[in-house]
């Protein structure tokens, strides 16, 4: 499952540019599990500009698996703090970050002898960027890799603005490690504001490496306090 991140779009471009913190946070399900996310953005020289950033995520979620004669079912915590950069040039966004990893899986039925129980710490890059070649479009894409469990993920969006309230268009992504493969091919919207948040949803279809298929679907908001 993708580590949680805000939107990708341009915060709440009504506010202030000298606004330095972005909340975000989100809730995702799927067929076999599900996951809540909450976190931080900072920008040292404000949200809409150029410059150092530092992005705190944390997510809580569930997988399981049906074996032969049981379910399995995996409790996984994860948090990262990432400092970074965002690059802006034109209607084009780009934000680089890599920092510090933490995970802690809690196994039902426990196994002892797993060496992923437990606590594991490593290290993690990402990147994200925005682009609107015209008013009406926009391509964002986000990368992420970890080196617990070799994990890596990415997602890719096409977005249509409608009635110049929110976008929507097609997303599909995907996510790897040593334990599972995962494909989703689905539906976003992204940008509706309502007061102080902005609010992204997306559905779709999923599959993975255990041959399972089914739907997923995501409700995230971000707000700047």
């Amino acid at each position: 499952m993708l580590t949680p991140f805000p939107s990708s779009a341009p915060a709440l471009s009504g506010g202030s540019t000298a606004d330095q913190v972005l909340l975000f946070g989100g809730y995702d399900v799927w067929s076999n599990g599900s996951s809540a996310s909450a976190g931080l953005h900072w920008a040292q020289n404000g949200l809409n500009n150029d410059g150092f950033v530092v992005r705190l995520s944390l997510s809580n979620g569930a997988e399981r698996y049906q074996g032969s004669r049981r379910l399995y079912t995996t409790d996984i915590f994860r948090a990262a703090i990432m400092p970074g950069w965002r690059f802006k040039a034109g209607e084009f966004e780009l934000k680089l970050f890599a920092g510090a990893d933490f995970e802690h899986h809690n196994l039902t039925p426990d196994d002892p002898a797993s060496k992923w129980r437990g606590a594991h710490a490593g290290l993690r890059v990402a990147a994200e960027a925005w682009a609107q070649p015209i008013p009406e479009l926009m391509l964002t894409t986000s990368f992420y890799a970890t080196t617990i469990a070799a994990g890596y993920g990415f997602r890719a969006a096409a977005g249509w603005r409608l009635i110049d309230a929110f976008w929507v268009g097609p997303e599909f992504s995907g996510s790897r490690d040593e334990f599972s493969r995962q494909t989703r091919l689905g539906f976003h919207l992204t940008g509706l504001v309502s007061g102080p948040l902005e609010w992204s949803a997306a559905m779709g279809y999923v599959s993975d490496s255990f041959g399972r298929t089914g739907s997923y679907a995501r409700l995230a908001a971000q707000m700047r306090p």
